[in-house]
């Protein structure tokens, strides 16, 4: 049996991922445009199927982070436009970009001028977007270097400049920062208006943005956390109903039982505190099993339940450690997690086999990359939506 194909896979049932995209599609006002954002291989539901399945579905605008996503995307077929967040730094990467069609992002005056030189070399039109940074840090243009890109570009008939966007820093907990950016980035479309430059295409709503103030829809929306069927993290007095079709599987590749006091992995962690089975997995650090993401804590609560939730989870409260899922039951890992294999705890009384299927939770992002994806309920269907008018002057107390 061949470990890779056979005992361990990520499912993905193609029916949730399509009620996710009713659910936002619910939300979206007439004459919005949606840009589905398929970054980091579709937050873990494969990119090239989830392209191929919201493609199917009518849309026609997708964005990853970086230029070989694109590329994976647009080798497997798929027409729509693909517009990628990240600079390019090579000259060749912007010929490759050019000739397989994909929007470009242009977030500095050197961006602005290799794109302009390789574009007339090339004789091939390129799309792009402006990148304008209101708060967030990462990358982007001031009002004063957009405006100069603008001049520059204009001359260019191989340039087009289709769009405008920002991306909110904070949009899930401060309603102030959030409502300066905006601010700022309506100031900075409005300079380029009376100089003479229109798009049109301005966005700056993510999913938290999407959740939480319609006024800054704009003219389209970038959607990538909601179609993944996860609420962003915060407080949003509009949630859609989603749900998520990841599930991470694996099966019992060895199976025994111990008897009350034995120890389980490396350093001696666990102690049974009774007689149990004790099943391997084949699914371990290699495979994101037990990693996290470990960014700062957001402010002195925000430490105070990280450190909680580690103290319970040290004392054994279920509720707080990893656990499986077999055959409708949870059952807890044990000891510490090794490299490829885990263990897992199983009452003695309990029917279990060898090849038992088994649901691990292992976060999306963090799965193997050369794990198998299995499609399920690939023929689902859902009803066409209907949308509705928002009011885009609304305040945001409105939202």
């Amino acid at each position: 049996m061949d470990l890779d194909l056979k005992d361990k896979w990520i499912e993905i049932d193609v029916g949730k991922v399509l009620h996710n995209l009713n659910e936002v599609r619910n939300h979206l006002p007439a004459g919005v445009k949606l840009i589905a954002v398929i970054k980091a291989d579709a937050y873990g539901h494969g990119a090239v199927k989830t392209a191929q399945l919201l493609t199917a579905k009518g849309v026609d605008f997708f964005a990853v982070t970086f230029l070989d996503e694109a590329l994976e995307i647009r080798k497997a077929g798929i027409d729509a436009q693909i517009m990628i967040f990240s600079p390019l730094t090579e000259d060749e990467q912007y010929i490759k970009a050019i000739q397989n069609n994909i929007t470009l992002t242009i977030a500095s005056l050197k961006e602005c001028h290799d794109l302009d030189l390789i574009s007339r070399n090339l004789g091939k039109r390129v799309t792009i977007h402006l990148k304008v940074d209101t708060g967030l840090g990462r990358f982007g243009l001031n009002a004063q270097d957009a405006a100069q890109i603008c001049q520059t570009l204009k001359e260019n008939n191989y340039i087009y400049i289709e769009g405008v966007y920002t991306h909110m820093a904070d949009a899930a907990m401060s309603e102030k920062y959030t409502a300066r950016q905006f601010s700022a980035f309506l100031a900075v479309i409005e300079d380029l208006y009376k100089q003479g430059f229109e798009f049109p295409l301005k966005h700056c709503a993510n999913s938290s943005v999407f959740l939480r103030c319609p006024n800054m829809y704009l003219d389209a929306v970038r959607i990538g956390t909601l179609l993944s069927g996860q609420n962003p993290a915060g407080n949003f007095n509009k949630k859609l109903n989603l749900q998520d079709p990841f599930k991470y599987k694996s099966r019992i590749i060895a199976l025994r039982q111990l008897e009350k006091g034995s120890y389980l992995g490396y350093f001696r962690t666990y102690r049974l505190k009774q007689t149990a089975k004790v099943a391997v997995l084949p699914v371990g650090f290699a495979d994101g099993l037990a990693l996290g993401v470990q960014n700062p804590p957001t402010g002195f609560i925000d430490m105070i339940k990280l450190l909680i939730k580690q103290l319970l989870s040290y004392l054994g409260f279920r509720k707080y450690s990893l656990q499986v899922r077999i055959k409708g039951a949870l059952y807890p890992i044990r000891g510490k997690v090794f490299m490829q294999n885990c263990l897992v705890e199983i009452p003695a009384n309990v029917e279990v086999s060898v090849g038992e299927e088994v649901e691990l939770p292992i976060r999306k992002t963090l799965a193997a990359k050369d794990t198998r994806y299995e499609y399920i309920n690939e023929t689902a269907s859902f009803t066409e939506v209907q949308t509705y008018s928002l009011d885009k002057k609304a305040s945001w107390e409105d939202c």
